[in-house]
């Protein structure tokens, strides 16, 4: 039996994702294209034989760009750039699906190259998603932007299903902010997705969702608010949030449903220049969702504080945002009690909702932005599979996020595994163990510490992954599996260890 994960994508240095109207030739980053790469690792417990497909936006397979993978061991991963690695596929958009005789998870990072490059050199905004394995006829798009202070986004959906998908409507709501519609109703109908194609709709050039004049309105000519995306064929759908002037990005996969019970392993106010804001979106047509936040300060970098719940109501088809950024009011935020946070949240609901965060940065530390969505309690399992776990590897290293979702506490063992072409140490394995508290989180980063030079990490302060006359080179990429006492549930960042704006991919880790 085959396992098949679906992925919605662009890449090419001719054509890209549209982050200006559709309706310009010009790029918003003159003198860049979009490119892409991305990562399956083999979630099994026996070697995987893993296929590769890719389709236009027609539906139609591209044969001369086929992939095969044999032998794949248990735990290990294959990395893909289409820069170097797909120069059969012509510059363009596609969708991919990958099919495997074992369980495969992947995540997909989207970044810039500049035009006329002979080699790849990603450049930032950088973002990332998941791949998905299964669809469905009715989506949830909990954050959707118009003229937002500079943000803008874009969906591209993609048909999972057997036969074309015909009348994809697309439905536009707008939240209420401060008491305020932030925009207006708007339906896009009638859509067609070829099967295995993806379909691109952007926000940028609809004014007319704009929020209307009337009433003192103090949004005209904004949108801030949710989706929903219904079809006759199962589909995926993938969220770019972009803010062009500030170069960010920040991309997160459409919900095919929600939960009553939802974990975040990280929310920040205020801390490094770090700050999250976190949406609640309410898939019902006809109920309200009454719903408790519960934010729980990471025991370790916030020993003593205490947790605090707070309690609100979500109208029908409306999105509850909580931000924690620059410039936020109190009606805004839940962390009035606390100067600076940094820790995890659990969203409970009487009735199932969809949550999704944002993670910036302020300009001062270049603009970072990440996106990633709530996990459902009720997936959260002893074992994960992280795709792609980086450590000095070029500039680039991971921040892993692991939350424990039970009221007591455990221990969780990390089992990195390097690729088998670009780690400085190929095919080796090592573990190492983490406690984690009652409702709590750990993080391990990859990165440099707090002189600069130094590094910290799993991966960084263990000799085992050193080489070279002066056992420095700690070059690392590969994947990781998480196994834990407790049941849990994770997110990495992925970072550039450079001053350049938003170098940073945010994806769900998978639960086995």
């Amino acid at each position: 039996m085959k396992n098949t994960i679906k992925v919605a994508f662009c890449l090419g240095i001719i054509l890209a994702i549209a982050l200006t109207s559709v309706a310009s030739a010009q790029s918003p980053y003159p003198g860049y294209s979009w490119s892409t790469s991305y990562t399956v690792v083999n979630m099994g417990t026996t070697s995987a034989d893993i296929s590769i497909d890719y389709f236009n936006s027609s539906g139609n397979i591209i044969p001369a760009a086929h992939r095969q993978y044999t032998g794949v061991p248990a735990g290990a991963s294959r990395t893909v750039v289409q820069f170097t690695d797909d120069t059969a596929l012509p510059p363009g958009r596609y969708s991919a699906v990958i099919a495997s005789s074992q369980p495969v998870a992947a995540v997909l990072n989207q970044q810039l190259v500049q035009d006329g490059s002979v080699s790849f050199s990603a450049k930032p905004p950088f973002s990332s998603y998941n791949g998905v394995t299964a669809g469905a006829v009715n989506l949830t798009l909990p954050q959707i932007m118009y003229n937002w202070y500079g943000y803008y986004t874009e969906v591209f959906i993609m048909n999972v299903g057997v036969s074309t998908a015909t009348g994809v409507y697309i439905s536009y709501i707008p939240g209420f902010v401060n008491g305020f519609p932030s925009g207006t109703t708007q339906v896009d109908p009638g859509n067609t997705i070829p099967a295995n194609a993806s379909l691109q709709k952007s926000q940028q050039s609809l004014s007319s969702l704009g929020a209307p004049s009337t009433g003192g309105n103090p949004f005209v000519g904004r949108f801030f608010g949710s989706a929903t995306i219904s079809s006759s064929q199962p589909i995926i759908a993938v969220v770019n949030q972009h803010n062009t002037a500030a170069k960010k990005l920040m991309s997160y996969n459409g919900f095919t449903g929600g939960s009553t019970l939802v974990a975040l392993p990280q929310h920040m106010k205020n801390w490094y220049t770090y700050y999250g804001s976190l949406l609640i979106g309410n898939p019902s047509p006809s109920a309200t969702a009454h719903v408790s936040i519960e934010y729980t300060p990471d025991p370790v970098l916030m020993p003593g504080s205490p947790p605090t719940t707070v309690p609100h109501n979500i109208a029908p088809l409306t999105s509850l945002n909580r931000y924690d950024g620059p410039g936020a009011q109190p009606s805004q935020s839940d962390l009035a009690a606390y100067t600076r946070f940094i820790g995890s949240v659990k969203v409970t609901s009487d009735i199932p909702v969809v949550v999704q965060e944002n993670l910036e940065a302020l300009a001062s530390a270049a603009d970072q932005a990440g996106a990633y969505n709530g996990f459902p309690v009720s997936q959260a399992t002893h074992d994960i599979v992280v795709p792609l776990i980086q450590a000095d590897f070029y500039g680039l290293y991971t921040s892993l996020t692991v939350q424990n979702v039970e009221g007591t506490a455990g221990t969780c063992t990390i089992t990195y595994t390097s690729d088998n072409l670009y780690s400085s140490v190929t095919n080796q394995s090592k573990s190492y163990d983490h406690p984690i508290a009652a409702n709590g989180s750990f993080n391990v980063y990859e990165g440099h510490g707090a002189t600069g030079t130094t590094f910290t990490g799993d991966i960084n302060n263990d000799p085992f992954w050193r080489v070279g006359p002066s056992m420095n080179q700690r070059r690392f990429i590969g994947s990781a599996t998480i196994s834990c006492t407790k049941n849990v549930v994770a997110f990495v960042n992925s970072e550039l260890d450079q001053n350049l704006a938003d170098t940073m991919y945010t994806f769900n880790a998978i639960n086995k």
